[in-house]
């Protein structure tokens, strides 16, 4: 739920492996003219935010700073007016209801783990990404959780993501999602 005249911000989390980057162009492609749609991992280059290496495990102690910046960078959108749309890790622990709308995106684990070993992610990498999984599904409701198969394909899964994604749009109407009013669940 959006301040007065403020966009709406929606997070999907989703653990590694799961498409967030694969699937990008294709939810910018539906979301154009509705949404600003950000992965929180393209300012990256090579992991990396102002030579300060973020993707990498031994840079956990960062990442709440990282968090806080992507904060600070939605608030600007939102406040403008503009719904925001941002792809995010798993969360430790949900952001207030009334500031940020959280969906889940997950795939089965043999896909999330074959994708991962596939493009040589190290077994550690693997192991926290099924670890981050496992969080999701106890996060958040099922409700709250689309489920795609591993081998839908990306423009299939921007338009399972963006079915999910719209009707939570600030201004968005649909008989089963009146104007200002969001479905519980899929907070």
């Amino acid at each position: 739920m959006s301040t007065e005249g403020a966009g709406e911000l929606i997070h999907v989390a989703a653990p590694p492996g799961t498409g967030k980057s694969t699937v990008l162009p294709h939810l910018i492609a539906l979301a154009r003219g509705s949404a600003v749609i950000v992965d929180i991992d393209e300012v990256l280059e090579d992991g990396a935010l102002l030579g300060v290496r973020i993707a990498d495990p031994s840079a956990a102690s960062l990442w709440p700073a990282y968090d806080r910046h992507w904060e600070r960078i939605s608030a600007l959108v939102t406040r403008a007016g503009f719904d925001m749309v941002l792809l995010v890790q798993v969360p430790d622990e949900l952001p207030p209801p009334d500031q940020v709308t959280v969906l889940g995106w997950e795939i089965d684990d043999a896909a999330r783990a074959s994708r991962l070993r596939g493009r040589g992610e190290p077994e550690p990498l693997v192991a926290d990404a099924l670890s981050d999984a496992a969080a999701l599904r106890e996060l958040l409701p099922p409700a709250s959780i689309i489920r795609t198969e591993g081998d839908t394909s990306p423009q299939d899964c921007a338009r399972l993501l963006w079915e999910r994604v719209e009707p939570c749009l600030r201004g968005h109407e649909s008989p089963q999602t009146p104007a200002g009013a969001h479905d519980g669940s899929s907070r």
